[in-house]
């Protein structure tokens, strides 16, 4: 019965999804979604919150999508302690596992594995940065469904979000990351480190001075990939101090913006 779970729960969420898909389009007497600038017509307005205001007083969606995306932030700000609690508590199921005789080694099957703990999971998940954003699209088009309908939910998505841009981004940063890309790229800026008999400041300084240039040639996320890679292999493998480290990130990202243009 188990195995069958899975494909009746695959076969009934492509039910849904079709029956969804399905639905009616919009009238076209309904309003926009999202408005468009114009329509707000708050050109002359300088503040901030003046102009948040007269945009949820034309639209009240406005607040909703606002507030989503402030708890996304608040997110950003909360994942190391997302994280450090899940590490907290995966330290007190493997000390658990192995009071229990649950974990791997101790199992009779070849192929066991050490049961884990899904609440430390979950926490690790919530707090993986790259990650949030795309958590909170889930609330944000639950909220346009339930206040705009399903028919403006899906011709957002469908329609109203070019896609283009952030998919070349994901493919190049991809590319840039594989290993004969990256060893290319340390094969050049080692010419560079030459000259300072590839010290680590030589390393640094090129990695830092020369690589940015590759945003030019090659589009910035994968310059971005490649320093980021290279210090990592030849810089942060050294252990440098915490500040330093967020120094040299924060350089790197200021560099490869001026390469890149």
């Amino acid at each position: 019965m188990r195995r069958m779970a899975g494909p009746i729960l695959g076969l009934f969420l492509i039910l849904a999804a079709r029956e969804l898909c399905a639905a009616p389009p919009a009238s076209p007497d309904a309003s926009p979604f999202p408005l468009p600038l114009e329509h707000y017509a708050d050109s002359n307005r300088t503040s901030i919150l003046e102009i948040l205001r007269l945009r949820i007083a034309v639209d009240p969606f406005n607040l909703v999508a606002s507030v989503i995306f402030l708890l996304a932030i608040v997110h950003t700000f909360l994942a190391t302690k997302f994280m450090h609690l899940s590490h907290e508590w995966r330290d007190e199921h493997r000390a658990e596992i192995e009071a229990a005789g649950l974990t791997a080694e101790a199992k009779r099957q070849t192929d066991a594995r050490a049961d884990v703990s899904f609440k430390a999971e979950i926490m690790h998940f919530l707090g993986e940065v790259e990650v949030i954003f795309g958590i909170w699209v889930i609330p944000l088009l639950a909220a346009i469904t339930f206040f705009k309908g399903w028919p403006a939910a899906e011709g957002y998505i469908s329609h109203g979000v070019i896609f283009t841009e952030p998919m070349f981004v994901v493919v190049i940063m991809c590319i840039a990351a594989t290993r004969p890309v990256l060893r290319f790229a340390e094969q050049c800026l080692s010419v560079v480190a030459r000259l300072g008999d590839r010290t680590p400041a030589a390393w640094w300084l090129s990695i830092l001075t020369v690589g940015p240039v590759l945003g030019s040639f090659i589009t910035e996320p994968a310059a971005m990939i490649i320093c980021a890679l290279l210090l990592a292999r030849q810089f942060y493998d050294l252990k440098p101090s915490l500040k330093f480290r967020y120094a040299t990130l924060g350089l790197l990202f200021v560099n490869i913006s001026v390469g890149g243009t």
